[in-house]
């Protein structure tokens, strides 16, 4: 049985670090695919408004009713102003994110592969134990036989 490996606790903690970056990475891909959805809504919702803008904006004209769904339209275009911008903020973060979970990622594998080597120095070291054992008993049932 190899020894306990004396970096356990270290590659522990930055198994745990990785798995959280994972959690925190997939919490802000979720917030970018609502983002990216409400901004899909919001595009919608403005095509809509220029739809019936048009339709009021043709035959008799009630300013009131066309003053209003320009003010909605604005207010739609500052909203979607506002989700875009909320976005390529979001994507930024993401971009962070995903750089410190590689970084992450490496120092794991850095030292599961240390682990790895150990475990295979400790295995060679065992194999070239046993082998000077067995080299002794055939020395000594030589010597015996010789005798």
């Amino acid at each position: 049985m190899p020894p306990k490996f004396s970096l356990q606790t270290v590659l522990d903690v930055r198994h745990n670090r990785v798995e959280t970056l994972e959690i925190e990475l997939g919490g802000l891909l979720s917030a970018q695919q609502e983002g990216k959805e409400m901004l899909a809504a919001l595009q919608n919702n403005r095509m809509a408004y220029l739809s019936n803008l048009q339709e009021a904006q043709s035959g008799e004209l009630d300013l009131f009713k066309i003053d209003h769904l320009r003010a909605n339209i604005k207010e739609i275009q500052n909203r979607i102003t506002q989700v875009e911008e909320a976005l390529v903020i979001l994507e930024g973060r993401i971009a962070e994110k995903q750089q410190e979970l590689v970084t992450a990622k490496q120092a794991e594998e850095t030292l599961k592969t240390i682990k790895m080597k150990e475990i295979e120095r400790f295995k060679f070291e065992m194999a070239r134990s046993e082998n000077k054992q067995q080299d002794d008993v055939y020395i000594s049932q030589a010597y015996r036989n010789k005798q």
